[in-house]
């Protein structure tokens, strides 16, 4: 009889032990899961705080892919102005572009970005006579971009990036960044497609 109580007590102690290490595990398990859970919250909101879009926009079409790209990534927002300002007209604005293309204008860029925390910059732009406008000159020759990565991207109807790299690259020549390709934003997926593939999505 002794024998048998000795045993059932033994059963006891076994099954809790093993309910208790079971359960030990799992909330072990779960505690590794909310930690590695808050970690990834924080490094994501780490990488979209160095992160910012600069862009130019006249027809407003440029400004709408600026906003789904801060949409998507989370990163600042900033419109440059430009001075002198560009008219509205199409005609006319046609005409400026054109004429400061072939005297080697580059128009003042008026905001003062601070750019030092910012490790991404996406810069968009319309691109006019087959190339960026050449404002875009002087947002490289304004800011200290050294050890910044430059996303470019562009609205036309007709022109891809491929048009406006060559020049993007003399550009930034010798000013110790990384110039992505870029992509021409036109479209939501465009969008989707690049930043997924580079991997600067929130």
């Amino acid at each position: 009889m002794m024998k048998k109580w000795s045993l059932g007590i033994l059963a006891v102690v076994v099954i809790g032990g093993l309910g208790y290490g079971f359960w030990s595990q799992q909330a072990a398990s779960q505690a590794r899961t909310t930690t590695t859970g808050h970690s990834a919250i924080r490094s994501t909101s780490h990488l979209t705080k160095k992160a910012l879009i600069v862009y130019y926009s006249n027809s407003g079409t440029t400004a709408t892919a600026a906003k789904q790209i801060q949409q998507k990534t989370g990163a600042n927002m900033v419109k440059l102005r430009v001075s002198p300002n560009y008219p509205s007209d199409y005609d006319q604005l046609t005409v400026v572009a054109k004429r400061q293309i072939d005297r080697n204008i580059h128009p003042k860029i008026l905001n003062k970005l601070n750019v030092k925390k910012y490790q991404t910059i996406f810069l968009g732009f319309p691109t006019w006579y087959h190339r960026p406008p050449m404002f875009i000159n002087s947002f490289f020759e304004t800011y200290r971009l050294k050890g910044k990565t430059i996303v470019p991207f562009t609205t036309s109807m007709s022109s891809p990036m491929a048009t406006n790299r060559p020049y993007l690259k003399k550009m930034s020549a010798h000013k110790g960044l990384t110039l992505q390709n870029g992509f021409r934003a036109n479209d939501e997926q465009s969008i989707t497609n690049y930043l997924k593939q580079h991997h600067l999505t929130k």
